[in-house]
């Protein structure tokens, strides 16, 4: 049985990726979950004595499987980042080092940073090392 290509109201060819409502599309616009049911419907009535040939529904359910194992992964790193980044000040802290940084005392740019006693400290050159807290802006 054969399906001609339809066009949905609304869709429009895109790469793929994740719709507003998170589910994962694919280049045609339709949603896993529309394809799960296209696939389903063209199972159920397809003739017995001449049954489809399914390697390109099998290859297009592999795709929205890489898909969405990539969104998910993606999100996983963002998430793993986020903590790392919120948890740890000396990490953000770390994202100083290279750029120009502005203090009551001059200007100078971060070559290293420290955590001691004093608490985060950054080493700029021209400056010495400064407190984290005196650092009145950044430039890069």
């Amino acid at each position: 049985m054969s399906v001609p290509p339809i066009a949905l109201p609304g869709s429009q060819t895109a790469s793929p990726g994740s719709n507003s409502n998170g589910s994962t599309t694919m280049a045609n616009g339709l949603s896993e979950s529309s394809f799960l049911t296209l696939l389903s419907a063209e199972l159920q009535y397809q003739n017995p004595l001449q049954p489809m040939n399914n390697t390109n529904f099998i290859a297009q359910l592999a795709q929205f499987s890489t898909l969405a194992a990539t969104n998910s992964e993606e999100s996983t790193l963002q998430s793993i980042l986020s903590a790392v980044q919120g948890q740890n000040p000396l990490v953000a802290a770390a994202q100083l080092i290279g750029k120009t940084v502005t203090t009551n005392a001059g200007q100078g740019q971060v070559t290293a940073v420290m955590s001691n006693a004093h608490g985060i400290q950054l080493d700029v050159s021209g400056l010495g090392t400064v407190d984290i807290q005196s650092i009145t802006g950044v430039a890069s």
